[in-house]
C-alpha cells in the first residue's frame, strides 16, 4: 500500500498538477456536485506559462522584467538535529527545485518560505512536489477571482473543509510628519477605491511580477500614521519522508519596487516603517545569523521586518529554544511565525487605542469633531476585521497543537479533530486547549511554558488580543454614542438660542407694527385727517392707543378671556335666577 501511494505521488508531475486544476475548473454545476467555477480564474492564469494563452509572451516579459534583479524567491530549510541545511531559489530556478532531493532524515520536517508573488510554473512545481491542495493557492490568490460569477461568495468556507490551510495577518505601521490640512474622510475613500483598482487591474490582470510584494489592506489611521496589512498563508502536510510546512508570504521585494498602490504617496512622502518589536528573555544574550543576503531589504525605502524571517529562520528557532523540538513538531516550527504576527498585532492595537482615546477625549472636551462619527466607525470596522483574523489564527494554533500531540505509539497525530474538543467560550470556536502531554513536551524544549514563543503562552496571547480587539470595538461604540449625545446637546443648545432670538424679533415686531400702522393711518388721503393741516402731535394721539390696544391683544389670552366671559355670564345668570326665586317666595299667592 505504501509503495502504491509513493508511485501515485511520483506520478504527480507539474504538468499533471496544472491539468488537474484546469480539469477542475471545467466542472459545471449541471454535471457535478463539486463544480469548479471558483477555479476558472486560477486555471486561466496557470495557462499563461504553457503557451496556450495568446498573452503568455507578454506576461512572460512582464515577469522577466522584474526578475532581472536577484531575489531569493523560495527558501528551503531542511531541519536536522545539528545544523540545518538551507537552499534558496531565484525566480527562474523552479526546475532546479523540482529536481532537488531533500537531505532529510526520516521523520524530520522541512520549512519552505515563498517570498512574494510566484509564477504559474512555481505553483505547478511546488504543488506537485509537495502534493499541495490547490485550495491553498486559490485562497492566497483570491484577487484573481474578482467576479461574483467566479467566487460565488464561497469564501470564507467551512473551517473544517481545509484543516491544513492557515492564515496569519501581519501589520506594518508607516509613520511620517503631520502635514495637516488633510481631508481624511475623502482620503480614505480615495484609498479604498485605489486599493480595489490595485487588486483588480494590477494583481488580477497579471501585471505583478514574480517576487513582488503584495498588499491586502491599506488604511490611513491619522495624518501621521498608516497601516499596511499583508498575509502569511501556511500549509502543513505529510510527505513520504516526514512532513513539510509551507509559508507563502506577501513580503517579497521592497514595496517601492513592486506594483504601485495607494501607499505609494506615503512612501514618496518619506514615510518610515516602524519595526515589529519582539521580546524574548534571551534576546539580549543571543543573536540571530542571516543565512542569506539581507542587503535588498536593508537598502529598501520601506523595510519590512517580516521579510527578514526566511533569511535567519534556523538561528531564530535556536534562539527561542525550539531547535530540539522543531524538526519533529510542525507547531514548534511555526511558532515564530505566529509570535511575529502577534507582536505586529500588539503594535497595531496600541496605535488604534491611542487614536480612539484621543478622539473620545476631543469629543468629551467639546472640541469640534465633525467627522468623529465617521472616524470611529472606520476604526470599528477595522477592529471587527482584525477580531475575525485573530479568531482564525487562534483556531490554527489549536489545530496544530492537536496534530502535534504524540499518540500511544510515539508518532505525531495528523488525524481529524477529536470528538471531545471543548469549545472556547471566549472565541466562540470549536477548539480545545492543548493537552498536558503536549504542553509538557513543549516545555521540554527548554523554554518557559508561558512565553511568547511557547504554545501555551501563544494561546493566551491570541485570546487576550482577541478580547482586547473586541473591547476596543466597544470603546468605539461608546465614542459614537458620546458623539451623538454631544451632537444632540449641541443641536438643542442651538435651538434654544434660535428661539431666544425669535422671541426678541417678535417683541420688536410687536413694537414696530403698531407704529407702522399709525404712520400709514396718518398718510391716508382722508378729509377727516386734513391733509397738510394735521399737526405732529396727532401722531402720538393715534400711536399711543393703537400700540396699547395691540399689546393688550398680544398679551391677552383669548381662551382665558372666553373662560372669564363664560364664568361672568354664568355668575350673572345665577345671580338673576337667585333674585327671581327669592321674589317668587315672597309673593302671597304662593303662601299656603
Amino acid at each position: 500500500m505504501e509503495g502504491h501511494m509513493e508511485r501515485r505521488k511520483s506520478a504527480l508531475t507539474p504538468e499533471n498538477y496544472t491539468r488537474a486544476i484546469i480539469s477542475l475548473s471545467r466542472r459545471y454545476s449541471s454535471t457535478s456536485v463539486f463544480p469548479g467555477s471558483n477555479y476558472v480564474d486560477i486555471a486561466e492564469w496557470m495557462l499563461q506559462d504553457r503557451g496556450v494563452n495568446p498573452k503568455a509572451e507578454e506576461h512572460a516579459t512582464c515577469l522577466a522584467s522584474t526578475a532581472e534583479q536577484s531575489h531569493d524567491l523560495v527558501v528551503v530549510y531542511d531541519s536536522s538535529e545539528s545544523r540545518w541545511g538551507v537552499q534558496s531559489y531565484s525566480c527562474e530556478q523552479h526546475e532546479t527545485l523540482s529536481a532537488a532531493t531533500p537531505g532529510l532524515a526520516h521523520g524530520l520536517g522541512q520549512m519552505i518560505f515563498i517570498r512574494g508573488f510566484v509564477s504559474p510554473s512555481w505553483v505547478s512545481v511546488l504543488g506537485s512536489k509537495y502534493n499541495i491542495d490547490p485550495e491553498f493557492f486559490r485562497r492566497h490568490l483570491d484577487f484573481l477571482s474578482a467576479s461574483i460569477d467566479r467566487h460565488s461568495y464561497s469564501f470564507p468556507s467551512l473551517s473544517s473543509s481545509s484543516e491544513n490551510i492557515y492564515r496569519l495577518c501581519v501589520s506594518t505601521i508607516l509613520h511620517r510628519d503631520d502635514f495637516g490640512r488633510q481631508d481624511l474622510q475623502a482620503q480614505r475613500a480615495q484609498e479604498l477605491k485605489e486599493l480595489g483598482t490595485y487588486k483588480i487591474q494590477q494583481l488580477g490582470s497579471g501585471r505583478v511580477g514574480c517576487g513582488d510584494s503584495l498588499v491586502r489592506e491599506y488604511a490611513t489611521i491619522c495624518p501621521r500614521f498608516s497601516v499596511i496589512e499583508q498575509w502569511i498563508s501556511l500549509y502543513v502536510t505529510r510527505t513520504d519522508r516526514g512532513w513539510v510546512a509551507i509559508a507563502w508570504m506577501d513580503q517579497g521585494r521592497p514595496l517601492e519596487k513592486s506594483q504601485a498602490g495607494p501607499w505609494t504617496r506615503h512612501i514618496e512622502a518619506k514615510a518610515t516603517p516602524l519595526p515589529i518589536l519582539q521580546h524574548h528573555p534571551k534576546m539580549a544574550f543571543r543573536t540571530t545569523t542571516n543565512r542569506l543576503d539581507p542587503d535588498p531589504n536593508a537598502s529598501a525605502e520601506i523595510q519590512q521586518s517580516t521579510a527578514i524571517l526566511p533569511l535567519q529562520y534556523d538561528s531564530l528557532i535556536a534562539m527561542v529554544n525550539l531547535a530540539r523540538r522543531a524538526p519533529q513538531d510542525p507547531l514548534a516550527m511555526c511558532i515564530p511565525l505566529f509570535a511575529h504576527a502577534a507582536f505586529s498585532e500588539v503594535q497595531f492595537l496600541n496605535l488604534l487605542e491611542s487614536r480612539i482615546q484621543a478622539q473620545i477625549n476631543a469629543i468629551a472636551e467639546g472640541v469640534p469633531a465633525d467627522d468623529a462619527l465617521g472616524v470611529l466607525h472606520f476604526f470599528s470596522s477595522m477592529l471587527q476585521r482584525h477580531a475575525g483574523q485573530l479568531k482564525d489564527s487562534t483556531r490554527a494554533l489549536h489545530k496544530l497543537a492537536e496534530r502535534s500531540t504524540p499518540d500511544s505509539s510515539g508518532m505525531r497525530s495528523w488525524g481529524p479533530l477529536p470528538k471531545n474538543a471543548v469549545p472556547s467560550s471566549r472565541l466562540g470556536t470549536s477548539t480545545r486547549r492543548p493537552s498536558a502531554e503536549s504542553e509538557g513536551a513543549t516545555m521540554a524544549g527548554g523554554h518557559g511554558a508561558n512565553g511568547a514563543f511557547a504554545a501555551a503562552g501563544l494561546f493566551e496571547d491570541y485570546e487576550e488580543l482577541y478580547v482586547r480587539c473586541v473591547d476596543l470595538s466597544k470603546m468605539c461604540t461608546q465614542g459614537i454614542t458620546l458623539a451623538m449625545n454631544r451632537a444632540t446637546i449641541e443641536e438643542s443648545r442651538k435651538a434654544i438660542e434660535q428661539s431666544e432670538r425669535l422671541k426678541k424679533l417678535t417683541l420688536l415686531a410687536t413694537l414696530f407694527i403698531p407704529l407702522s400702522f399709525s404712520s400709514s393711518l396718518l398718510g391716508m388721503n382722508i378729509d377727516l385727517l386734513g391733509q397738510n393741516a394735521v399737526r405732529f402731535w396727532w401722531f402720538f394721539v393715534l400711536c399711543v392707543p393703537i400700540t396699547l390696544f395691540a399689546y393688550i391683544v398680544y398679551l391677552w389670552d383669548l381662551q382665558a378671556l372666553v373662560r372669564c366671559c363664560v364664568r361672568l355670564w354664568e355668575g350673572c345668570w345665577g345671580l338673576v335666577r337667585d333674585k327671581t326665586g327669592e321674589k317668587s317666595k315672597k309673593e302671597p299667592a304662593h303662601m299656603v
